[in-house]
């Protein structure tokens, strides 16, 4: 646990930046159209990831095998394009606290992904903390009213977000079939121009890449929104992610409805009531419950050598019997 305090500190940065995303995106909803502003924040991302990567390491930093550059155009396509075009599509058909309750499946989806795809185990006392923090950010999302979870109804934009939610799910656990060979700013700044090519390509065929007015306000929140949510929150995550696990990582999801209620009051002057505050508790006990469960990851494939001396050894043995 302490050997990886640091690696869970980039996710609590990560988580608090990422909180910051919601507030950029309600002052450039009339700035331009949701898929442009994707497209366009996850341009730049790569552009600035591309350089610093090309100054530091030069050519060789930008090279990528067959296998990373599949799996990175997948992480692409699934956590950038899809997750964030579905979930702008799920707002269109349903109310924002209703999708802010059926995301707090998020790490569930995580952990239950990671254990099918990678053999990533968490313990009973993992998932435990996973029902917990899953607990709060409903808490949260109902202002402790058990009246609104029990009308609570299901439509189209409801099962968006399901989908939403299981494709960040997915970004996060295939990022661990990534070779060593390719780091956090690497993988970041091609799952950035992966997402905004997918942007470009689905807004130019259903006609969705507008622009409605530019602003210096407008400017600055696209500059936060790419730079802070695009650039360092993103690479804290991808690096730090690969350390802790899927499963343990996804937790930190939790904190990001947090974090946006607190810079709602902050920046935007709204509410913070004694309700959220003590959801926001239950989310964080849930959270370190899970950090500190054990976690295991089952060996999924040997090595030809391995698989060579597991038969020298039953020939072996087979030689042995028949003497």
């Amino acid at each position: 646990m302490k050997g990886q305090l640091k690696f869970y500190l980039m996710l609590f940065l990560a988580c608090m930046i990422w909180g910051l995303t919601p507030i950029c995106g309600r002052v450039l909803k009339d700035c331009m159209s949701p898929m442009l502003i994707t497209g366009a924040r996850f341009y730049l991302v790569a552009l600035i990831l591309f350089t610093s990567i090309y100054l530091i390491e030069g050519k060789k930093g930008l090279y990528l095998s067959r296998h990373d550059f599949l799996v990175l155009l997948l992480m692409g396509f699934v956590g950038i394009f899809l997750h964030n075009s579905l979930l702008f599509e799920a707002l269109r058909m349903t109310p924002a606290s209703n999708a802010a309750l059926i995301e707090s499946i998020g790490p569930s989806i995580t952990s239950t992904l990671a254990f099918i795809i990678i053999g990533e185990r968490l313990s009973k006392f993992g998932w435990l903390g996973i029902f917990i923090s899953c607990f709060g950010a409903g808490y949260i999302v109902c202002k402790g009213s058990l009246d609104t979870l029990l009308h609570f109804q299901v439509n189209l934009g409801e099962i968006i977000v399901v989908v939403c939610e299981a494709m960040w799910s997915f970004y996060v656990v295939i990022s661990w079939k990534l070779s060593k060979n390719v780091n956090a700013l690497a993988v970041t700044a091609w799952t950035g121009l992966f997402g905004a090519i997918f942007c470009t390509l689905a807004g130019l065929i259903f006609n969705e890449l507008h622009v409605y007015a530019i602003t210096k306000t407008y400017i600055e929140a696209f500059l936060v929104l790419s730079l802070l949510t695009g650039v360092v929150a993103f690479v804290l995550w991808n690096f730090a992610i690969t350390k802790v696990g899927a499963s343990k990582g996804g937790t930190f999801v939790y904190l990001i409805p947090v974090f946006g209620a607190v810079f709602g009051v902050v920046i935007l002057g709204e509410e913070f009531t004694l309700q959220e505050f003590i959801g926001a508790l239950i989310v964080v006990i849930g959270m370190i419950i899970s950090v500190k469960a054990k976690l295991s990851v089952r060996s999924n494939t040997k090595s030809v050598s391995e698989i060579k001396k597991h038969l020298i050894e039953k020939q072996a043995l087979k030689l042995t019997s028949e003497k």
